[in-house]
C-alpha cells in the first residue's frame, strides 16, 4: 500500500480525524495516481487512516476509513448510499418539496463528490479526478438505492464544468421543482448552477416568515430570484440586483411560476456598489435587504472576495435599510468562520451608528449533512439582523 508521511508535529489533527490531507502539511509521499487509495502516516510512522488521493482546492486526498483494509467497491459506495436515503426519510415523504441533496460528500462518509435530487431527476457533482475515477461505482450504487427518472453529473474539477446524461432517455428541460410549496426552474445544462441554490432552502422559508407583509426587499447578487419570490410570496414589493443579465429572464420565469405578477417587483442588471448609488439618489430605503455575494468574484470594475469586502457591501446596505428593518447577510465561504464572519459584521455595523441585534443565525439544511471533523463541510453562514432605529 502506497504511503504519505505528514511533517513533524502536523499529525495530531489528523489523528483526531481531519479528513482532508492539506498539501503543505506533507513531508514526502509516494508516486500517487488520482483515485489511488494511501495509508497516511505521522512523522513516527503511525498509521492514521486510508484516504484516496485527489487533488481539489481542499486539498490532496479525503479520508475512507480507519479501517486500512477498506476497498472502494461498488458494495462500499451501495452502503453509502443505503444509509444516506435513510438519514433523508422524511424529505421523501414531504408534500410541500422535492428537490434536495441526497448525499453530501464528507458529511455522508465519503468526501469528494455531491448527489442532489431535483424530483426525481438525480445530479451528481464530482469535485477531483480521483473520486471521479470510480464514476461507475458510484452510479450503479445510486441506481440500486435510490429512485430516479434520469441522472447527470457535473465535472467540477474541470474549468468548462461539462454536464453528461447518464442515463438513456433525457429529461426535459426546464425541470419544475417544488420547495416550501414555491415552484422553481431548473436546468442542467447551461453552466455550472442549476436554477437554484438548495442550500438555502431554510433561509428562503425565514424570509416566508418574516413578519413585513406589504413591505419592501432589495436582493442583492440575485441570480434566479428565489429570495425574491420567497418574499413577493410573502406580501412583499421585491426588488433584485444581479450583473448577469440572464438573471432577469430566470426571475420572471419563477415568478410567473408561483402565479406572481410582476408589476410591483422590479429588476436590474446592474453592479451591485451602482445600485447603492443609485438608491442613494432616488431616496430609496427597503424593509428587508439581503446580500449573499460569491465567495470570490471579478469584474471589469473591481475585485471582490469575501474575506477582504463582505463589510463594503454592509456599509452599502445600512443607509438603505428603514427602521425596524432587516439585514440577511449571507456567505459560503468554507474558510470565513461563523465567529469571523459575526464579529466582522458587529464591528462594521458599530461604525455605522445604528442600533442593532443579532435576530437568528442559520446555516446548513438537515438534508446537507456536516461532520465535526471537517470544519470547512459547514460553509454555510447566514445571519439576519434586526435595526432597532
Amino acid at each position: 500500500m502506497k504511503t504519505v508521511t505528514l511533517k513533524e508535529r502536523h499529525g495530531k489533527k489528523y489523528k483526531d480525524g481531519y479528513l482532508v490531507v492539506e498539501e503543505a502539511d506533507v513531508f514526502d509521499m509516494d508516486p500517487l495516481n488520482e483515485g489511488d487509495l494511501f495509508i497516511l502516516k505521522n512523522a513516527s510512522a503511525e498509521a492514521l487512516g486510508l484516504f484516496y488521493f485527489g487533488r481539489q482546492n481542499r486539498g490532496i486526498g479525503y479520508k475512507v476509513s480507519d479501517d486500512l483494509e477498506v476497498k472502494l467497491t461498488q458494495s462500499y459506495f451501495t452502503a453509502l448510499m443505503e444509509q444516506a436515503h435513510k438519514e433523508r426519510e422524511s424529505l421523501y415523504r414531504a408534500s410541500h418539496t422535492n428537490a434536495f441533496r441526497i448525499y453530501n460528500g464528507e458529511g455522508d462518509g465519503l468526501g469528494g463528490f455531491t448527489v442532489d435530487n431535483y424530483n426525481g431527476h438525480l445530479l451528481i457533482q464530482w469535485y477531483s479526478k480521483g473520486i471521479y475515477r470510480y464514476q461507475q461505482e458510484v452510479l450503479t450504487a445510486l441506481k440500486a438505492v435510490f429512485n430516479y427518472e434520469t441522472i447527470y453529473e457535473k465535472l467540477r474539477f474541470d474549468r468548462e464544468v461539462p454536464t453528461h446524461l447518464l442515463t438513456d432517455k433525457p429529461a426535459e428541460f426546464p425541470l419544475i421543482i417544488q420547495e416550501n410549496n414555491l415552484f422553481y426552474t431548473i436546468h442542467f445544462e447551461e453552466g455550472p448552477m442549476t436554477g437554484i441554490f438548495l442550500d438555502q432552502r431554510d433561509v428562503r422559508n425565514k424570509i416566508l416568515a418574516l413578519p413585513l407583509e406589504e413591505g419592501t426587499m432589495l436582493n442583492l447578487f440575485a441570480y434566479s430570484g428565489g429570495f425574491s419570490v420567497a418574499a413577493a410570496k410573502n406580501g412583499m414589493s421585491t426588488t433584485s440586483v444581479d450583473i448577469a443579465k440572464r438573471s432577469l429572464e430566470l426571475i420572471e420565469q419563477n415568478f410567473g411560476l408561483n402565479e406572481l405578477p410582476l408589476d410591483d417587483h422590479f429588476r436590474y442588471t446592474l453592479d451591485v456598489f451602482d445600485m447603492f448609488k443609485y438608491c442613494s439618489r432616488k431616496k430609496l430605503s427597503y424593509d428587508l435587504i439581503v446580500i449573499d455575494p460569491p465567495s470570490f468574484s471579478r469584474s471589469k470594475k473591481r475585485r471582490f472576495s469575501v474575506k477582504s469586502n463582505y463589510h463594503e457591501l454592509i456599509e452599502g446596505a445600512v443607509p438603505l435599510v428603514k427602521a425596524n428593518g432587516y439585514l440577511l447577510l449571507s456567505t459560503n465561504a468554507s474558510d470565513y468562520s461563523l465567529n469571523a464572519f459575526k464579529k466582522m459584521i458587529e464591528t462594521t455595523l458599530k461604525e455605522q451608528r445604528r442600533d442593532f441585534e443579532f435576530v437568528e443565525v442559520m446555516g446548513l439544511p438537515k438534508d446537507f449533512k456536516t461532520t465535526n471533523s471537517y470544519k470547512a463541510s459547514k460553509y454555510l453562514k447566514v445571519v439576519l439582523i434586526k435595526f432597532l432605529d
